[in-house]
């Protein structure tokens, strides 16, 4: 069965379909294909499109938003709300497992995103529909660590150095979820 690690950057930390609900800023996808293939994505949705005035600032700050290649003069790797909510409807058509390390909320997130653009009916057949694995609940389980427990320590217990990935950058983060997702499962 495929797989898609996801992440992704908000605006803030509010549900999505509220006044002033966070909005995705930058959206990162590993999609692993049953051969071992694997695919990576990374896209930054169109400042144009972004509500900055509803954002926090803590929000942008930890997820590092400067970063965004529009405020940089680059048009690399931007594209509309809609062609990244497309893109996960290609993504997750077969019904992939979905990894994260809150992948219910990053789920939420890019049904909303999908909602919004017409690319899913009033009752919506969610193709990641029990297929969401969370690799911090996993990483709880297996290093039996508190729940206020550092995610960097617990990672090291499965031979995961957070260190050397950029945090709170989507498309990093993928590849650590990846990357212990890979550990956990040996």
């Amino acid at each position: 069965m495929p797989i898609v690690f996801v992440d992704l950057e908000t605006t803030s930390v509010r549900e999505p379909w509220l006044p002033d609900g966070r909005q995705i800023w930058q959206l990162a996808v590993i999609r692993r294909e049953d051969d071992g293939r694997e695919t990576a994505y990374n896209r930054f949705i169109q400042l144009d499109e972004l509500d900055l005035s509803t954002s926090t600032e803590r929000a942008l700050e930890i997820s590092r938003f400067d970063r965004h290649p529009s405020l940089n003069g680059s048009t690399e790797n931007v594209c509309s709300g809609r062609e990244a909510a497309q893109l996960m409807v290609d993504l997750t058509a077969d019904e992939p497992v979905w990894v994260g390390a809150a992948p219910w909320m990053d789920a939420t997130d890019v049904l909303h995103l999908m909602d919004r653009h017409g690319l899913v009916g009033a009752a919506p057949d969610v193709p990641w529909d029990f297929r969401l694995v969370c690799v911090i609940s996993q990483l709880l389980g297996r290093t039996k660590a508190a729940p206020t427990a550092e995610v960097g320590e617990m990672a090291a217990a499965v031979g995961i150095d957070q260190s050397s990935y950029a945090i709170h950058d989507a498309l990093a983060d993928t590849y650590f979820v990846r990357d212990l997702y890979d550990a956990l499962q040996r």
